[in-house]
């Protein structure tokens, strides 16, 4: 009898015996929830650009005087596009465009008596165009998370160019778009749609770091300083760089 229970009892094993030796293999099995490798990846989205701070301006009048300029860029929406091509493991190379519409800008005047006066002025429309790498971070193995998003580490070389509004009766100058060198850097969480189709929900944050040509900007900068102090000005700049914010929300199609 003790001999055909440690039987039944040695039978009644055997799955969970099986079992437990299979779990490790099974384990480290992507689940099918987990966004498979492609060769392409094709990513429409829309966005909201943070609104930031170009720095000062020291203003100089003839007479000696000082002003000193600051400029909160407002935010805006923001729609762009995104397309990958697989370089090789990890890596694709990544080119994109994007365009963010205009808002008000708030100008921010302090004189000598550290008086302060804001004018509401009309922001420029920006438009990025960027061309790097993005590098897909590894997934966890094994991969025991509810939810099984992927992500991206994005950075590239950028182009950014801020094109104004007409204003009637202004020199040509004021009016001319300028172009701005930069750095992308973005970071991006891509989860798969479904088990078997091509589309996924892609969620980013990504930095446009701007150099701004200085140079460029002078002429407009020269006409809103004339403008609120009524007397001609020279300009000095104590900035050369600013963090562009923005937010994004994509579906991606990705596919060999």
């Amino acid at each position: 009898m003790k001999r055909c229970a440690l039987a039944l009892l040695g039978l009644l094993a055997l799955p969970a015996a099986a079992a437990a030796q299979d779990r490790p293999l099974l384990a480290n099995e992507p689940p099918p929830e987990r966004l498979p490798d492609h060769r392409w990846a094709v990513t429409p989205y829309l966005g909201v650009r943070v609104p930031f701070n170009t720095g000062n301006q020291v203003i100089f009048l003839e007479n000696g005087d000082q002003f000193r300029f600051s400029s909160e860029r407002g935010g805006s929406g923001m729609i762009g596009l995104n397309v990958e091509r697989q370089l090789r493991g990890p890596v694709s190379l990544v080119v994109g465009g994007a365009y963010s519409g205009r808002e008000q800008d708030v100008l921010t005047v302090v004189a000598l008596d550290s008086s302060v006066t804001q004018f509401e002025l009309d922001g420029p429309a920006m438009w990025f165009a960027k061309a790097g790498v993005t590098v897909r971070l590894p997934d966890p193995i094994p991969d025991n998370r509810r939810f099984h998003p992927s992500a991206f580490v994005t950075v590239a070389p950028t182009l950014m160019w801020l094109d104004w509004a007409s204003v009637d009766g202004a020199p040509d100058d004021f009016n001319r778009s300028s172009h701005h060198l930069g750095l992308n850097l973005g970071i991006d969480a891509v989860t798969r749609l479904g088990t078997t189709s091509g589309w996924a929900l892609s969620l980013g944050l990504e930095d446009f770091i701007t150099f701004w040509d200085t140079d460029a900007l002078l002429v407009r900068d020269r006409v809103v300083g004339e403008t609120v102090t009524g007397e001609p000005v020279s300009i000095d700049y104590d900035y050369s760089s600013s963090n562009i914010i923005a937010l994004r929300l994509g579906v991606s199609y990705r596919f060999r």
